[in-house]
């Protein structure tokens, strides 16, 4: 007997045979969503949108569901509508990691409602007790094969895995992992699919439209290539008075080091040096610091790199400790590195290896 879905896990889950219909049986055109009495709507996708261009993992709102349930259509909506893979990408990328966490949070049978409803996948509950782990489910191997050929950990090799009778068994939290990736696939593949490649936004909704392509430029040049490690005089003034205060050995607050450390990895220092680094402050613990550095450059756990926080969260944060002349319009640490790149590269400013460490 399948278990009933609420309005809130139609929230959750927006890829769920449920939602759709849901959504179906509320007969709205797009056009209609820019309409004043669907403002809050409207204010959720590009949120959520804004969300996923800034790497931004948030639940979504239970105390609306209805709301959340519309919200996905009408942000995926606009995303298609923005014509970049870019945006697409990284939209379907945050939204599927914001789906893992909501599943490994709920309880076997859920998960297995939910993979059945939104995949059509043939999940069976399983009872398998290994050495080093519980096996609760089991999927086929085409659909388990058609999921996991993203992943490049090779824990999902089917040489990894327990495999028998045509069936490969998984514990909740890979069950939980390859939904989310199933959900990101399906949201890339139907941006590649004839009918959207003609697909247009409607007018009333263009202004928003050009609001999300404004913003996710501005974006998009975080993503761009760097030089390869720390160029010292480039750093903005924050990530200077950080530096100095883990010199001095200082403790330094949870934004602080977080900070810092996505700064450090972003221009492309080593997990090595991002410790060395730290080795001066009070309450040092190398192993638990390299988990945590190893987790920020995305090497371990869900494979995200982590950007700084922005400017705004810093200043709140206080962490920012005066503007120069390129913090003026800056918005964000990595902004600010590379506007000072061109700058010294235009002004013959060396931006090479020996930069490195001075003043580190």
């Amino acid at each position: 007997m399948s278990l009933m879905l609420t309005k809130e896990d139609l929230a959750k889950y927006p890829f769920l045979k449920q939602s759709a219909a849901y959504v179906e049986s509320m007969q709205l055109d797009l056009g209609d969503l820019a309409a004043e009495e669907y403002s809050g709507i409207l204010r959720k996708a590009l949120t959520r949108i804004k969300d996923s261009i800034d790497r931004n993992i948030r639940p979504v709102d239970l105390s609306d569901p209805e709301s959340e349930i519309i919200s996905y259509p009408l942000s995926l909506a606009l995303v298609y509508g923005s014509k970049s893979n870019w945006l697409i990408n990284r939209f379907a990328t945050i939204e599927a990691k914001r789906v893992e966490e909501e599943l490994r949070s709920e309880p076997g049978d859920k998960i297995l409602e939910i993979a059945k409803s939104g995949f059509s996948w043939d999940i069976e509950p399983a009872n398998l007790k290994l050495e080093w782990e519980e096996l609760s489910f089991s999927i086929p191997l085409q659909p388990y094969l058609e999921a996991a050929s993203g992943f490049n950990d090779p824990h999902w090799k089917l040489i990894n895995r327990y495999v028998k009778g045509g069936r490969v068994f998984l514990n909740t939290g890979s069950l939980a992992r390859l939904i989310s990736e199933g959900f990101k696939v399906k949201i890339i593949r139907r941006a590649s699919e004839r009918e959207l490649h003609n697909f247009r936004i409607p007018d009333a909704l263009a202004p928003y439209l050009d609001e999300i392509l404004g913003y996710a430029q501005e974006n998009m040049q975080f993503d761009e290539e760097l030089p390869k490690g720390l160029v010292s005089d480039a750093r903005p003034p924050c990530i200077v008075a950080i530096m100095e205060d883990v010199k001095a050995g200082k403790s330094l607050s949870h934004m602080a080091r977080f900070a810092l450390t996505t700064f450090m990895v972003n221009v492309g220092e080593s997990v090595d040096e991002v410790l060395k680094l730290f080795g001066n402050v009070a309450d040092f613990d190398e192993g638990k610091a390299r988990y945590q550095i190893e987790h920020i450059a995305g090497l371990i756990g869900s494979r995200t790199k982590y950007k700084p926080p922005k400017c705004d969260v810093l200043r709140s944060f206080g962490l920012c400790v005066g503007m120069d002349e390129f913090c003026r319009d800056a918005k964000h640490p990595l902004n600010y590195y590379r506007r000072k790149l061109k700058r010294m590269s235009g002004s013959g400013g060396k931006t090479g290896a020996r930069d490195r460490k001075k003043g580190v």
